[in-house]
């Protein structure tokens, strides 16, 4: 999963094409985000209540033993066949994160580059992500 995406379409460019009906209008709040990095609040899609939700929710986790700012990555074998710390997220914290696409780094330490990765046809992408 990257670290950085880019959220800066309203819901509806993200959320029409999959729920044609969607029970609750989103308030895209504080604006459009071009750069949202973890340990921020992107908006989500999520069915904890039954029916389709959006909103915005933290994005990134950050275990005990972690000392640094939140993380958005994390291994498939460390999730499915790790600690405890997953088995309820994995479970019960299913969500779909839209982006518009991601960003990726090429460069040496202190003189990296960022490269935004897009669809060429533009077209939102649907990301799937889980939430403790």
């Amino acid at each position: 999963m990257c670290g950085r995406i880019r959220q800066a379409e309203l819901p509806d460019e993200y959320f029409a094409p999959v729920f044609t009906n969607m029970h609750k209008i989103f308030d895209p709040g504080d604006g459009l985000r071009f750069n949202v990095p973890p340990g921020t609040k992107p908006m989500v899609m999520h069915e904890l209540t039954g029916s389709p939700t959006l909103e915005r929710q933290f994005w990134g986790y950050a275990p005990p033993w972690y000392k640094r700012s939140p993380v958005s990555n994390a291994r498939l074998d460390k999730i499915v066949l790790g600690t405890s710390f997953w088995k309820g997220p994995i479970i019960h914290g299913r969500m779909i994160l839209p982006a518009d696409g991601w960003y990726e780094w090429t460069g040496k330490k202190g003189d990296k580059q960022p490269w935004h990765i897009r669809p060429a046809d533009g077209k939102p992408i649907l990301m799937a992500a889980i939430s403790g």
